[in-house]
């Protein structure tokens, strides 16, 4: 269960922009560990989300908004309310399928296809209507339904930070860019190596057992997750976020390792190149999952955006600090 509330993160803090509300009045609402980093004539904030909302986050903490009004584009992970939309859409409907017209019989060891088999009757799906499904689309859907069952959190599409930001574009008519396409993502998240998905497939417990084990956990439910990060106190999320270094389960260093780290690390690249390269004196507003902006906080095996730049030869500065 701890791989896909981390899905759901992405943070860390900030000092020294040019309207830095520490200098003017106390700031208010959430400012999602805003950092400011420039080259040349062009200047990137980077903003960490959570992919989910409520109707009192909005709208942001001043200095958020400021930065919103200062860009001239706004970068997300992929553009998904925008242009490539269809391309999201046709990544997931390709990734939800095992090709060729197979079935988890004819792919998985035996002793996995009887645990999953057996395992997914006790959450009350039928085999016969998910038995062509790539199970780890399967699996990660189910640890979805599962953590959101103990929130009201809104995570359709128009309750978001994220839909709020692209909004914010569309009405202000600025470009919205994708750091990454959609075909890259949903590779990584629904087509990990084949022992990765063995080990998901592993521990796979019934809705009983993972709920026992999520309340001995101590792990952060999305409710309190969402709390932290409407009152920007990211220390409890960058204490849970350590619990993933532990390299007992594959799939759980995965998640950090692939889905986390390394799209940090390409996401830092990205940004650097869009520093780098764009000719004309630009600023740009990028909003990635809080995870991706605070993770390096949480011990050697992470790392984030932030730490990549400095790595990269930027240098990042925290733009407030609560």
């Amino acid at each position: 269960m701890k791989n896909k509330l981390w899905g759901l993160l992405l943070l860390l803090l900030l000092t020294g922009c040019a309207n830095n509300p520490q200098n003017n009045e106390p700031d208010t609402g959430i400012h999602g560990a805003l950092h400011r980093v420039e080259y040349g004539g062009n200047v990137a904030y980077i903003f960490g989300t959570l992919h989910g909302g409520r109707p009192e986050w909005f709208p942001l903490a001043n200095i958020v908004e400021d930065a919103l009004r200062r860009a001239d584009i706004i970068a997300v992970e992929i553009d998904e309310v925008g242009t490539s939309q269809a391309e999201m859409l046709a990544a997931v409907q390709q990734a939800m399928f095992i090709p060729n017209g197979q079935t988890w019989v004819d792919i998985l060891p035996h002793e996995h296809y009887t645990h999953l088999v057996e395992t997914i009757g006790a959450w009350d799906i039928d085999y016969a209507d998910v038995n062509t499904m790539n199970p780890a689309f399967l699996l990660w859907s189910i640890s979805v339904e599962f953590a959101l069952s103990f929130s009201d959190l809104g995570i359709a599409l128009y309750d978001t930070v994220d839909y709020y930001i692209a909004a914010f574009a569309r009405e202000h008519g600025l470009p919205v860019i994708g750091l990454e396409d959609a075909t890259q993502q949903i590779e990584i998240l629904y087509n990990p190596p084949f022992d990765v998905l063995l080990s998901m497939i592993q521990h796979l417990h019934t809705r009983e057992e993972t709920l026992e084990r999520f309340l001995e956990s101590g792990e952060l439910t999305i409710d309190r997750l969402a709390y932290y990060y409407s009152t920007n106190n990211f220390a409890p999320i960058i204490a849970n976020m350590s619990l993933m270094g532990d390299d007992t389960y594959l799939h759980v260093t995965y998640m950090r390792d692939k889905v986390q780290g390394w799209r940090s690390t390409y996401y830092a690249h990205e940004i650097t190149r869009l520093l780098r390269e764009t000719p004309q004196p630009t600023t740009f507003f990028v909003a990635v999952g809080l995870a991706h902006v605070i993770s390096s906080n949480a011990g050697e095996n992470f790392t984030d955006i932030i730490e990549q730049l400095h790595l990269l030869g930027l240098s990042p500065v925290a733009v407030y600090l609560p």
